[in-house]
């Protein structure tokens, strides 16, 4: 009986000691499973299979694009605090504004020095042509 693709996955990476970047991973599925097409760049079955393995709760990145099997790692390796992503999220857009605040009032104040500098052009041509 074949097995599918993440049940292979699992039997490769229980026996490794560490993570196994996808690639590696891949090309030993593709081959023992035959999906491997000369004329296709397999490029359907090797996105299949990562967006499996993405929801297959069995595994987890480890970053590199790098797969272990979850029971190796704690909860705190793991886990994204969302409340750290929002919060630079929120800085980063309050630098954004600061910053085009910052340049619309530069902007603002070269402007109004553009317009003394051309108003002191002006009464000199007046004065000229007195």
């Amino acid at each position: 009986m074949n097995k599918s693709n993440l049940d292979l996955a699992y039997e490769i990476i229980s026996q490794s000691r560490e993570a196994v970047n996808f690639y590696d991973l891949w090309n030993r599925i593709a081959q023992d499973q035959g999906l491997i097409d000369e004329d296709d760049s397999d490029g359907e079955n090797i996105s299949k299979f990562y967006t499996a393995l993405s929801l297959d709760g069995r595994f987890i990145t480890t970053g590199d694009n790098r797969w272990d099997l979850r029971t190796r790692h704690t909860f705190d390796d793991v886990h994204i605090d969302m409340n750290k992503v929002y919060e630079e999220e929120e800085e980063e857009i309050e630098d954004d504004i600061q910053n085009v605040e910052d340049a619309t009032e530069k902007d603002l104040f070269d402007d109004k020095d553009d317009d003394e500098d051309d108003s002191e052009e002006d009464d000199e041509e007046m004065d000229e042509e007195e």
